[in-house]
């Protein structure tokens, strides 16, 4: 009998059996498949920390100032070994934005050995007391993605790993601004007045487009998991504002990469 495409109400996942079910394609066959094409060394990858990083200038501007040697690594984006940490933690970017590349990222660092994931992003302020470049460690997620329920069960709430948060934000010292919540969403050009609103009088501090899907990749694969953001862009009644190129975001960044690097080299 043929399907047609109707428009119905939907959850997603579709099949309700989804996350009782076997995958297909697995990450590790897919790092089998690059090293048959030359695409990945097992035998040169020590990595068992990675970086993720989304800002474009500022893994540029990485790869300018530190000593970085670069690696083979099918996945989308750009792959180095960080030489401060003997090649033990990776600096992952220049792959995109949003859920779904992050996951896939994830996903295959994860099955390369990397059990230790920091993410380094930036954010749409909601609460007016924000202000450009402030850091924000991130507690939770609104699940307001696709990729993360794919995942987990919807029922579930995505959280970082205490742990590694918390190391993270002793790195961070005084320059950590806030801790709290943010909202994923995979759709920027759809954040709406109510939903701004809804989710700035939850308490909510940020919206951004990878927190829960990373969340939820490293819960269901059992590695540790933490993620900062810096106010780069505010959004308001008044509509958005821009503010990637102030000197506080260009700054921010940087910090929030090195306290990375501080947390996964003294792990």
């Amino acid at each position: 009998m043929q399907r047609t495409c109707q428009a119905v109400a939907v959850n997603v996942p579709v099949f309700p059996l989804k996350h009782s079910s076997t995958d297909i394609i697995s990450p590790q066959a897919v790092l089998e498949d690059w090293a048959l094409q030359n695409r990945f060394d097992p035998a040169n990858w020590h990595a068992k920390a990675a970086i993720l990083v989304y800002d474009r200038p500022l893994h540029r501007r990485l790869l300018e100032l530190h000593d970085l040697q670069v690696l083979d690594f099918g996945a989308p984006g750009s792959y180095h070994s960080i030489g401060a940490t003997q090649g033990r933690v990776v600096l992952a970017g220049d792959f995109g934005i949003g859920a779904p590349v992050a996951a896939v990222v994830a996903e295959t660092l994860i099955a390369s050995g990397v059990n230790q994931i920091v993410s380094v992003g930036t954010a749409g302020g909601l609460q007016t007391d924000l202000s450009p470049g402030q850091i924000i460690s991130i507690h939770g997620a609104i699940r307001d993605d696709g990729t993360s329920y794919h995942y987990l069960p919807s029922d579930v709430a995505v959280r970082p790993d205490a742990q590694l948060t918390a190391r993270l934000e002793a790195s961070f010292g005084d320059a950590l601004g806030r801790r709290g919540s943010v909202w994923t969403t995979d759709a920027p050009f759809r954040e709406t007045v109510a939903e701004l609103r809804f989710h700035r009088d939850a308490g909510v501090l940020a919206v951004e487009m990878e927190a829960a899907a990373l969340m939820a990749v490293c819960e269901l694969r059992g590695v540790a998991f933490a993620s900062s953001v810096c106010i780069s862009d505010v959004l308001s009644e008044q509509g958005w504002k821009a503010l990637f190129s102030e000197a506080s975001v260009r700054e921010a960044l940087h910090t929030m990469y090195s306290a990375a690097v501080t947390t996964l080299t003294e792990a």
